[in-house]
């Protein structure tokens, strides 16, 4: 079911056991999810060890000890990572719908533990994989930075594609903020899918939104009385920033922006989960988005260094 990976991403332990997980955080790989197509099992599939590469490229394992100023203090004094790798679940060809129970068996016992999950990988249906272990444990928030809502109830007949996401998290009892961050330009969603959106209490904030009015105002709006899973498609950012997408949308989120809204989560403690989705390293420019998948994971884990323990719902 999980396939080990080396380097470890920051060099840190490496386990193939959810259950025996004894740091704040778990590193993982999740291939691909439900499908439309064929090309999809493979457009974002390498992507968990290219971010592990990153960290290696660009000295981040060697220098854990060093000072890091996106956090204001050293990423790691005593040189130990604060999270395990469990490397990637290991891809299924012949039987692709399996993905979703193997992620099930993988991320409940984390979620259960309190673990916060850091997965990487998969197309834009990766998310409610993340979002389905909360369900009767805890009630969360949904931040999804991406530029486009992902609100389709189906098309072809498919409603878990990489269209409905938000559609299929926002069905999840454990759901109560849904705030979109990022959209722009034209994508799927029609009237009906933005009316949708809207009526089932969720949020739009527009990039424009962003640029206009700053990301701290945007950080500073999102309700801290529960925990946020992130949902963060890296076409939400700037295609200057991470090119390595296959809807690549000008106008996005600055690499600063984005690090705000997750700075400001992992600050307060906030921060129950995320997922990094749609990077597809074949169309990357010079590790570009890698990096940056990277230098954020940085600061999440250095600002939220000990997670707080979940209230399970009696």
């Amino acid at each position: 079911m999980l396939s080990p990976s080396l380097p470890t991403f920051l060099g840190s332990e490496n386990s193939s056991d959810p259950a025996g997980v004894r740091t704040p955080y778990a590193f993982l790989g999740i291939p691909y999810g439900p499908s439309y197509e064929a090309w999809e099992l493979s457009a974002a599939a390498g992507s968990a060890d290219k971010v592990r590469a990153a960290a290696v490229d660009h000295a981040y394992t060697r220098f854990l000890t060093h000072w890091n100023f996106d956090i204001g203090e050293p990423q790691f004094e005593d040189g130990k990572p604060n999270l395990t790798d469990l490397g990637n679940i290991a891809a299924n060809v012949r039987d692709p719908e399996s993905i979703v129970a193997d992620a099930a068996a993988i991320l409940g016992p984390l979620v259960k533990a309190g673990v916060v999950p850091v997965v990487i990988g998969g197309m834009d249906s990766v998310p409610p994989m993340l979002v389905a272990p909360f369900d009767g444990q805890e009630e969360i928030n949904i931040l999804q930075i991406d530029a486009h809502i992902d609100f389709r109830d189906e098309i072809n007949g498919r409603r878990d594609g990489f269209s409905s996401p938000m559609r299929r998290i926002r069905d999840y009892a454990c759901v109560h903020d849904l705030v979109h961050v990022g959209a722009r330009s034209i994508g799927s969603a029609r009237r009906e899918e933005v009316e949708a959106a809207l009526s089932a209490g969720n949020r739009i904030v527009t990039a424009w939104d962003v640029h206009q009015d700053g990301a701290k105002a945007v950080a500073d709006s999102l309700d801290l009385s529960r925990r946020w899973v992130v949902s963060l498609d890296c076409d939400g950012m700037d295609p200057s920033v991470a090119p390595g997408v296959g809807a690549i949308e000008p106008g996005g989120l600055t690499f600063i922006q984005t690090a705000i809204l997750l700075n400001h989560l992992a600050r307060n403690n906030r921060l129950a989960g995320i997922v990094f989705t749609e990077y597809q390293p074949a169309k990357d420019v010079g590790g570009a988005t890698a990096h940056v998948i990277t230098r954020l994971i940085l600061g999440i884990i250095g600002l939220q260094r000990q997670p707080q323990a979940i209230q399970l719902q009696s």
